[in-house]
């Protein structure tokens, strides 16, 4: 799932050679802890901002909330939508987490707005297929 959903931001992050660097690589290639770390150090820099930044905080929020760490994953999607409000699959993946806390209705109005938004980058169709199915299962259609 990780590797599917933010094919189109890394792609972006990865073409510009200004905006881009050994962390923020590192922060796409690698996987848990060390996923996290260079995510962090990426976001520390300073270098990136817009799209980019919210990739990489929607990633290294990916990575917390895999692990189980669930507040500073909903953080870390918090601050990826701030900076990008289209990005459908960090509204499916806050779901996911508020719904690993047990807070349901965090989650279903979470799901909702990840279908309420159309799908920009290439995991909207997964985000919108995520949030759909969480949301039946939850019976919040």
């Amino acid at each position: 799932m990780k590797r599917f959903a933010l094919a189109l931001i890394v792609a972006a992050v990865a073409a510009a050679p200004a905006h881009t660097d050994e962390n923020s690589d590192r922060c796409f290639k690698e996987e848990g802890e060390a996923a996290v770390a260079a995510c962090t150090r990426a976001i520390q820099s300073g270098k990136f901002s817009g799209e980019p930044l919210a990739a990489i905080y929607h990633n290294r929020a990916i990575e917390l909330r895999q692990d189980g760490d669930y507040d500073r994953a909903i953080a870390d999607y918090g601050q990826a939508v701030r900076l990008e409000p289209e990005f459908t699959g960090a509204y499916a993946g806050r779901g996911l987490a508020y719904e690993g806390k047990g807070e349901v209705e965090k989650a279903k109005t979470d799901y909702r707005k990840a279908l309420a938004v159309a799908p920009k980058y290439d995991d909207g169709q997964w985000a919108h297929e995520t949030a759909s199915a969480r949301l039946k299962a939850l019976g919040g259609n």
